[in-house]
């Protein structure tokens, strides 16, 4: 799911007595209002798909994660720079083995419905993740807690790893040092919900949501969403007294970049036809910023040809990413050399390995029995997005692969269960699938989408040595060592070539000129803070 600034590296607490962030006890956190910063307003964004469920713990779209980050908080959260900073939790500290974190929470802290937060609450929330009737996608992350993998099979009633130790503190201990795990606190997964609220009579969670977040959930009707500002947020309550996502069902970026023109929205993404007016218009702001993400085309490493490796590389040497993104997107996005993206610790751009070099991919097809004069290689791709620029590209890669012997047969699944289904299936030679950051850690990349185990390895590439590096990258306390850790991974799947990296997504959006106090990380518009947004007019 759910996107690079080069100096982005990790920040890993791991030395006992070791915290992050302090805030008054009150609960209130001590901040400053942004000079000239204006209270009030109304502010409308768009939603290009209607959110499935607004409940953190199933929420799979990215819509719904752009509604779930400003009503609710977890125990910590990530900054503009992608560091982990607190939230719920004032502070933390974590023992020298990596396996304890104790957690103090701010006190006085409220969810929308009144109550006071308590450590009792993070506990519940977390634990509901781990049911397994949840299915919840971050329970991969959450098994290194102590005692989980009893819960989940039912020979326990509680997670011995989960434990509140007092009111306002936390306990969490890990069977094993697990790295990443302060960033997957972070994670949306991870908010903090209220047990009353979620097992009511009667009441639907997904659809009408209870956080302790900057803005309340106030109504959905149709194709609207309204929120409310949260005026007894413990920061104090955000600048924008409303903000209000209308729906475009169907993704209709046209009539969104129209609506903002005419003045009836804030923001929208820039897609399309009207990039080049969205790039040199001086009627509004533009942004654009690399984000933590991959579009890729994934190769099917058990069937047919496809169990070749030199198929395989041919296939990356004998495309022209370059030409294709200039022609078809006019350079908006940046071609993919390696898995992991620029600005996501372990980056590493001396991993790329295939630049267009079609002699070379004659040369590899060839050694495994294809050529363009005699037997040509077959093969069929399946697309979820059928929109004029996919076709476009997807023309021109049949066209660079046909240059060198293969013939590439397209077809279109534009229902995504359908499409993810298909995946699923053995059925499926080559793909075409992006994915963007969780979290800013290497392993949401490379294990999510190469490790033998994992559901999103739609690609069936296994490799022991791999498999080896990656578990040793979830447990290497050392940060130097553990990205190189996750370098040699890198390279050694780049090597075997299970996907062709096509292209890093980038955020790119317009914004009022009134709209000030933006701030946009790496992992793009859903995570913008509108708490600190405020209306100049």
């Amino acid at each position: 799911m759910l996107r690079c600034m080069l100096e982005i590296f990790l920040a890993l607490v791991l030395a006992l007595g070791c915290t992050s962030g302090t805030s008054e006890d009150s609960g209130k956190q001590a901040s400053q209002p942004k000079a000239g910063a204006h209270q009030g307003g109304t502010y409308r964004a768009a939603l290009p798909w209607s959110p499935k469920s607004l409940d953190p713990a199933v929420a799979t779209d990215i819509y719904a994660v752009t509604i779930i980050e400003q009503v609710f908080d977890g125990l910590v959260q990530f900054d503009q720079h992608l560091n982990v900073v607190p939230a719920l939790a004032k502070d933390w500290q974590v023992t020298a083995d990596g396996r304890t974190y104790i957690f103090q929470l701010r006190r006085g802290v409220k969810f929308h419905n009144g109550r006071q937060v308590t450590a009792s609450d993070v506990v519940y929330s977390l634990r509901r993740l781990l049911d397994p009737d949840m299915k919840a996608s971050v329970v991969n992350f959450l098994t290194k807690i102590s005692g989980a993998a009893e819960y989940r099979s039912g020979r326990a009633n509680a997670v011995r790893g989960l434990e509140a130790t007092g009111e306002y503190t936390l306990r969490i201990r890990l069977q094993e040092p697990f790295a990443p795990f302060l960033s997957v606190l972070a994670m949306k997964d991870c908010k903090v919900v209220p047990k009353e609220e979620v097992e009511s009579a009667g009441r639907q969670f997904s659809r009408h949501p209870v956080g302790t977040g900057p803005f309340r959930f106030e109504s959905w009707s149709g194709n609207k969403i309204i929120l409310a500002a949260n005026n007894s947020y413990y920061e104090g309550p955000p600048y924008l007294d409303r903000l209000v996502y209308n729906i475009y069902p169907g993704a209709k970026y046209e009539q969104i970049f129209a609506d903002f023109k005419a003045g009836r929205l804030e923001e929208a993404a820039v897609f399309g036809s009207h990039r080049e007016e969205a790039v040199k218009g001086r009627a509004f702001q533009f942004y654009r910023k690399p984000t933590l993400s991959l579009q890729f085309y994934g190769l099917n490493c058990s069937k047919g040809p496809l169990k070749d490796r030199r198929v395989r590389q041919a296939l990356n040497f004998a495309i022209d990413k370059r030409r294709i993104v200039r022609e078809v997107y006019g350079d908006q996005f940046i071609p993919a050399g390696t898995i992991l993206p620029p600005g996501m610790p372990g980056y590493t751009p001396d991993n790329s390995m295939y630049d267009y070099q079609p002699t070379e991919a004659k040369r590899l097809l060839q050694e495994a029995g294809f050529s363009p004069e005699g037997r040509r290689l077959e093969l069929s791709l399946l697309s979820a997005s059928k929109s004029a620029a996919a076709q476009k590209e997807l023309a021109l890669i049949a066209a660079d692969l046909e240059a060198v012997g293969v013939d590439l047969q397209i077809t279109y699944e534009t229902d995504w269960p359908t499409y993810e289904k298909l995946l699923r299936s053995e059925n499926v030679e080559v793909y075409r699938y992006a994915w963007f950051a969780d979290l800013p850690d290497p392993d949401n990349f490379l294990n999510i989408l190469c490790g033998s185990a994992s559901a999103y390895n739609f690609m069936r590439y296994h490799n022991a040595r791999v498999d080896q590096l990656l578990s040793q990258g979830l447990t290497e306390t050392n940060v130097l060592e553990r990205m190189q850790v996750y370098r040699l991974a890198e390279r050694s799947i780049l090597d075997d070539a299970p996907m062709i990296p096509w292209i890093y997504l980038t955020f790119e959006s317009v914004f009022q000129p009134y709209v000030k106090g933006l701030e946009i990380s790496a992992l793009g518009g859903p995570y913008i803070p509108l708490k600190r947004v405020w209306l100049d007019r």
